[in-house]
């Protein structure tokens, strides 16, 4: 376990950062507040090396996209998949790049710079949940054509690769193409299938993911459903604006803290929950 966890992180708070990031994936993708799941990543990577988050997710990610598709196996525009998932490839092969290079460098020579590019991917999530409905808005008036489904596309494939981050950019150029709810929740589940599918054997490859990490991924199988219980929960009892809100602190405080290297989340919760 040594290996998941940075040094001079306590492990109560490497255990509640870590459970707390897979249970709001489980939230998220049982879909209350479907870009709640952006927060996952940079709060494990205040506890955790970067190079084990990404690994760590990957599994847990593929495990929810085929519990989503399987609710939405027939909701699903395979043209408007097509459009932006071939491009992604391209993305794929290049955070693929980078993930060797890092491995061959050394994950503590590059790690800092990954966490800061999540950092900043964070905080301009962030700021996408902040200004979700109005960007909503304007995008329901502008048709996304083939030109954005690449850039969209490619730009999805990498930042998926690097962060696991590619939610806002796939759910706006489909919301774009103003498909049905069903249609529309179907088809970004496929999304997510296939490309996280297809990162698989590149992670494998640059030896992101061994033995060790598929050990560790068994702790934390259990949390999923858990987070897709409360989601469910949470629907009817819960203001879903209210709770991405909240997600929306959370995940500015992290990409400020990653990006500045400032411990503001474990001084908060070191504040609560006070440790020897």
């Amino acid at each position: 376990m040594n290996a998941f966890i940075e040094p001079g992180v306590p492990v109560a708070i490497f255990w509640l950062f870590v459970g707390v990031a897979i249970i709001i994936q489980g939230i998220s993708k049982s879909g209350f507040a479907g870009g709640a799941g952006i927060l996952s990543l940079p709060l494990m990577m205040l506890v955790m090396p970067v190079d084990k988050v990404a690994a760590t997710l990957l599994p847990l990610l593929i495990l929810c996209d085929f519990n989503a598709i399987y609710h939405h196996r027939s909701n699903c525009n395979w043209g408007h998949l097509r459009a932006i998932y071939l491009p992604s490839i391209l993305g794929i092969l290049a955070g693929a790049l980078v993930w060797w290079w890092v491995g061959r460098e050394g994950i503590d020579a590059w790690g800092g710079y990954i966490k800061r590019f999540t950092g900043v991917i964070a905080i301009l999530f962030g700021l996408y949940i902040l200004a979700k409905d109005r960007s909503m808005a304007w995008v329901q008036q502008h048709h996304a054509g083939r030109k954005t489904a690449i850039v969209a596309g490619v730009a999805a494939g990498f930042t998926s690769t690097i962060a696991h981050a590619a939610g806002p950019i796939v759910s706006l150029y489909m919301y774009s193409q103003g498909m049905g709810k069903s249609l529309f929740v179907g088809t970004v589940a496929w999304t997510f299938t296939l490309i996280n599918l297809t990162k698989l054997p590149f992670y494998v490859y640059v030896d992101l993911i061994d033995y060790s990490v598929l050990g560790f991924d068994l702790y934390l199988v259990p949390l999923i459903p858990i987070g897709s219980w409360l989601g469910h929960w949470m629907h009817h009892r819960v203001p879903e604006r209210g709770f991405s809100r909240v997600i929306m602190v959370l995940t500015l405080v992290s990409g400020v803290q990653l990006v500045f290297n400032v411990p503001l989340v474990q001084w908060a919760v070191e504040r609560v929950i006070p440790l020897p």
